[in-house]
């Protein structure tokens, strides 16, 4: 996502554009990252340019070596089965949770999100969808009303699955229009009050995706396959 640099302080705007970067395979695995060079490249002291790195760190998208900067993470793909596991079975939750507590305005909030999510589509705008996608699991998370929830599934970030999702979405136009009409059921399912349906919903959106994201990504898609559970 574009970031106004006149808006932001500097650390957020490295760490913004260090990490579309990175995410979009245009910085590689395994690249180091120089605080110096960052801090020649953006005009800036090497402070923010450590504050931004740290931020990637806690998304677990690089490593820090001392006194040199950073290390991008190279894709670990017995990382993003584990993460796909548990945010299908957390995820799963949160829908089986809204559907017996959320609220009419709640349910207006959500209709409003999805529809950013489309608009974002017929826009062709990738970038967008991708944002407001994501964002969209953020927000149902959050109705829950569980704070530490909330904290587990943010800390639940794979840097193989990032990338994935990125080039997914960018790759694969019918992808987006996917993902979106499933959402429309585990919303529908919402409404009715029907946990169990919206949790199964849930939870077959999430593997499906990370399988698919996966296997364009270069991996055996049936590794995370879990249509057995």
């Amino acid at each position: 996502m574009a970031v106004n640099s006149s808006n932001v302080p500097q650390s957020e705007r490295i760490y913004q554009e260090l990490k579309a970067a990175i995410l979009s395979g245009d910085i590689a695995p395994s690249t180091v990252l120089s605080q110096n060079e960052l801090a020649r490249k953006y005009d800036v002291s090497r402070s923010p340019v450590r504050d931004a790195l740290r931020r990637l760190e806690q998304e677990g998208l690089v490593q820090l070596v001392p006194k040199v900067g950073a290390l991008v993470k190279a894709d670990d793909f017995s990382d993003a089965v584990d993460v796909t596991e548990i945010r299908s079975i957390l995820e799963g939750y949160v829908a089986r949770r809204l559907a017996h507590s959320v609220t009419y305005e709640e349910l207006n909030e959500l209709r409003g999100s999805l529809e950013r999510v489309k608009a974002a589509i017929e826009a062709g705008d990738i970038e967008a969808f991708y944002h407001l996608e994501r964002a969209h699991h953020d927000k149902l998370a959050a109705m829950v009303r569980n704070k530490r929830l909330v904290r587990v599934l943010e800390s639940l970030v794979d840097p193989l699955c990032n990338r994935a999702y990125w080039a997914y979405v960018r790759r694969s136009p019918e992808a987006a229009k996917v993902m979106y009409e499933e959402h429309l059921s585990i919303l529908a399912a919402i409404q009715e009050g029907d946990g169990c349906k919206a949790e199964a919903l849930m939870r077959k959106h999430i593997q499906r995706m990370h399988a698919a994201m996966l296997q364009m990504a270069g991996y055996d898609s049936q590794s995370i396959d879990f249509s057995n559970e």
